[in-house]
């Protein structure tokens, strides 16, 4: 039986309505608005933007697929409390999908690895752009941007995608803490050793410099000065 135009008109604005709710709780929680342990309603969240309950869910029910928010029976869903241990699991996925990206780049030959170190380095640009200013916010976005600009130079779109909401589970760390961790310079230097890598074309120490970057971000983000006061800027 063949659908009607109309019926497939509501179809996709349905889903674009849960999408855009889903995106901007997903942004309230990556900058604290909402925070750790908060109980989300389905029925007062709709009252508040006017729509019906059925979006609602649908966003809900993507953002506890995402591990932002937890699901508890005859309790809802509240905003996730990231442990330690979620912090050491979110970096670990992180570095799979980065050197298996990595690898497959520098497989490509010196045509992949030559694209993938120019918008590497425009990311870069906009990294010290963002230390310059000295916006915590604006450093860990850009250097998530330019983790992802890695991933998405292998071509593989399924990568993307999974990269994605490990950014979002990493933001949402990194905003949650004040952070006292390495300077800027330090930053783009790290930075900067990724591309050279990247572009050398050797696999081992490209894998190398991903697996030891990671590694120190996730210990900074685990350690307990990292619960301090600092404006440092954050590595993600």
């Amino acid at each position: 039986m063949t659908v009607s135009g109309l019926s497939s008109l509501k179809v996709l604005e349905r889903k674009s309505t849960s999408d855009r709710i889903s995106d901007e709780l997903r942004q309230m929680i990556i900058e604290g608005t909402l925070m750790p342990g908060e109980q989300l309603g389905e029925a007062r969240i709709a009252e508040q933007l006017g729509v019906s309950r059925a979006p609602v869910r649908e966003a809900l029910q993507q953002l506890v697929q995402q591990k932002l928010l937890v699901a508890a029976r005859n309790k809802g869903v509240t905003v996730v409390t990231f442990s330690a241990s979620d912090i050491w699991e979110i970096y670990d996925a992180r570095c799979a999908i980065e050197s298996h990206a990595a690898a497959r780049i520098v497989e490509g030959g010196p045509g992949a690895r030559a694209r993938a170190a120019d918008a590497m380095r425009m990311v870069l640009d906009k990294l010290r752009a963002a230390v310059k200013r000295g916006d915590p916010r604006q450093i860990s976005a850009a250097d998530l941007d330019f983790h992802m600009t890695l991933v998405a130079a292998a071509g593989n779109s399924r990568l993307v995608d999974a990269y994605s909401i490990l950014s979002a589970q990493t933001l949402t760390c990194i905003n949650r803490l004040e952070l006292a961790l390495p300077s800027g310079e330090e930053v783009i230097d790290d930075h900067e050793l990724l591309v050279n890598a990247v572009a050398s074309g050797d696999r081992d120490a490209t894998v190398k410099a991903i697996n030891d970057h990671l590694s120190v971000a996730a210990s900074h983000l685990n350690a307990p000065s990292a619960r301090g006061a600092g404006n440092a800027a954050p590595r993600a």
